[in-house]
């Protein structure tokens, strides 16, 4: 399993959200991307649309950074 690492702590929604979308389509079945942010809007929208299939999301706050990690499941 490959990790990769996207920090979008400069970006803001809606970029911030198409970067995530465009690197997590990347990602091959149970390929996990990391990705920082600290903008609340950009946060909320990339975990609605990684707790959807075939992603699942983690999230992680710690000292205004939140970490999402997001990995790509086999929907079948």
């Amino acid at each position: 399993m490959n990790a990769e690492y996207l920090d979008l702590r400069l970006q803001r929604c809606p970029m911030a959200l198409l970067l995530a979308k465009r690197a997590a389509m990347q990602l091959a079945i149970d390929q996990s991307l990391t990705i920082l942010s600290h903008d609340l809007v950009s946060i909320r929208d990339m975990a609605g649309f990684f707790s959807q299939p075939p992603f699942t999301v983690k999230l992680n706050t710690d000292a205004n950074v939140t970490t999402l990690y997001v990995t790509k499941r086999n929907t079948l």
